[in-house]
């Protein structure tokens, strides 16, 4: 199973989470680093927990709550989209590497 761990210590994770802060810093936004994507990891791992949701599934959300806005380095617009399809190849890679 993939661990939060694994994706906070992956180089490419890093660099999209440097890189979607440095292009909501061009836009004037408010800091969405390292930092901000911790938060909402550790929240909604704890949401799930409290909601009494199995481990797999809690561990899934820290990662999900971490990766949330990796697309904001290519696009503010429909950075969702584009952190879903990132997300999606990086975990693939990630899984790979764990096995």
């Amino acid at each position: 199973m993939i661990k939060l761990e694994d994706v906070i210590n992956n180089e490419e994770v890093q660099a999209l989470v440097q890189g979607a802060q440095k292009q909501l810093n061009s836009l004037g936004y408010t800091e969405h680093s390292a930092r901000h994507v911790g938060i909402v990891s550790k929240r909604a791992g704890e949401i799930l927990e409290t909601l009494g949701y199995p481990e797999e599934r809690v561990e899934l959300a820290k990662i999900a709550g971490y990766l949330h806005d990796i697309g904001n380095c290519i696009n503010r617009k429909d950075h969702a989209h584009s952190g879903a399809l990132l997300a999606y190849n990086i975990l693939k890679d990630v899984r790979h590497e764990c096995t």
